[in-house]
């Protein structure tokens, strides 16, 4: 009997043990963007405080861009295995994503020392825009709405123009996104810009891709927004 007291004890022990080190911690998903069979090693879900390692094996002559929930990440090369990605399982669902361009037909960014982008809307109902900046430091940016003709503003549901003009304040690369949002069904649409200020302010932009309704929750949660 003592024997098989100790026995119980010893095995809830190692149960406590166990548990405090995760293994029989909730597991969450990693979402790919479709792109699972790229990474070597990837599994659809890991424990939370696990360590997840994973390998990416690059084409050639192609640039890339690696993204956890849309904050860049930088991982190391490896020339054998690729690409090396390790970080620590948090306790939600993460998305790991990969934008890639070919380096030998990709432009030489344009730079201005103002940019702008445009987004068309209307009255009574159009969808609303706003710029969310991963970091807020680096540029500017207003808006204002063009109408085309003047007399345009004082016609129900008239068509314009939302233009956002990005100036540099000093130089840097982040990224930004631009919220759509419908006042008549509630639904909301993001999309993903690269922007750089090089060395004389002047500003380059990129977009690098459109983010589905259904992700819109998790994207970048710790940004600052900028609105004009």
């Amino acid at each position: 009997m003592k024997y098989a007291k100790t026995a119980l004890v010893l095995i809830f022990a190692l149960a406590v043990t166990l548990s405090l080190f995760g293994c029989f911690g909730e597991k969450y998903n990693v979402d790919y963007d479709g792109k699972k069979d790229s990474f070597k090693g990837a599994k659809d879900s890991y424990r939370a405080g696990e360590t997840v390692e994973l390998y990416f094996m690059p084409a050639t002559d192609t640039d890339y861009h690696f993204y956890i929930d849309y904050k860049e990440i930088s991982p190391l090369y490896d020339s054998e295995n690729g690409f090396y990605i390790k970080f620590e399982m948090p306790e939600h669902d993460v998305k790991l994503s990969v934008s890639s361009k070919n380096s030998m037909i990709a432009p030489e960014p344009t730079f201005s020392k103002q940019t702008t982008l445009e987004f068309h809307s209307f009255d009574g109902g159009g969808p609303e825009y706003d710029i969310v900046a991963e970091d807020d430091t680096l540029f500017s940016v207003t808006s204002e709405r063009d109408y085309g003709k003047r007399n345009h503003e004082e016609i129900d549901g008239a068509g314009y123009d939302v233009i956002f003009t990005f100036t540099g304040l000093k130089a840097g690369e982040t990224t930004f996104t631009v919220n759509e949002y419908s006042p008549i069904d509630g639904s909301t649409w993001k999309t993903l810009y690269a922007i750089t200020v090089n060395d004389n302010l002047e500003v380059s932009i990129e977009k690098l891709y459109d983010i589905s309704e259904d992700e819109t929750d998790e994207v970048v949660d710790e940004t600052t927004e900028q609105q004009g």
